[in-house]
């Protein structure tokens, strides 16, 4: 008797807890993007992304302090040696955005770049 009881106790509990940790429909899914900074390159350089959609970058610096910023964006953050730092944004806009290293690093910090691309947004053909 007791394993009638505890079984279906224990379905419920499951049911609640995955019912809790799916996403909700109006959060739009995070565009999650891994990449590292080291002596004068950030590695992917070039980051491509859809406008709207919200991005974390997870950057890590691989030798040293390093900074990243997006101007344009309002984006700077500091990036310290082996630790991953999140950057969180929603790509509004469309654009090609430069991004830098904003903690000077050394003879070459001038050349620590990148590039963020937003992409237009597909619009809604008429015809659909």
């Amino acid at each position: 008797m007791k394993r009638l009881v505890v079984f279906p106790v224990l379905f419920v509990f499951a049911l609640t807890a995955a019912a809790q940790e799916a996403p909700k429909p109006s959060e739009a899914p995070v565009h999650e993007i891994k990449m590292s900074a080291k002596k004068y390159e950030y590695t992917p350089s070039e980051i491509r992304v859809k406008q709207g959609e919200r991005v974390r970058l997870l950057i890590t610096a691989t030798d040293r302090k390093h900074g990243f910023e997006i101007k344009e964006l309002g984006i700077k953050t500091d990036l310290e040696k082996g630790k991953e730092t999140v950057v969180e944004f929603t790509a509004d806009k469309a654009g090609t955005y430069p991004f830098n290293c904003s903690n000077f690093c050394g003879f070459g910090h001038r050349r620590m770049r990148g590039t963020l691309v937003v992409e237009p947004a597909e619009e809604a053909s008429p015809h659909k």
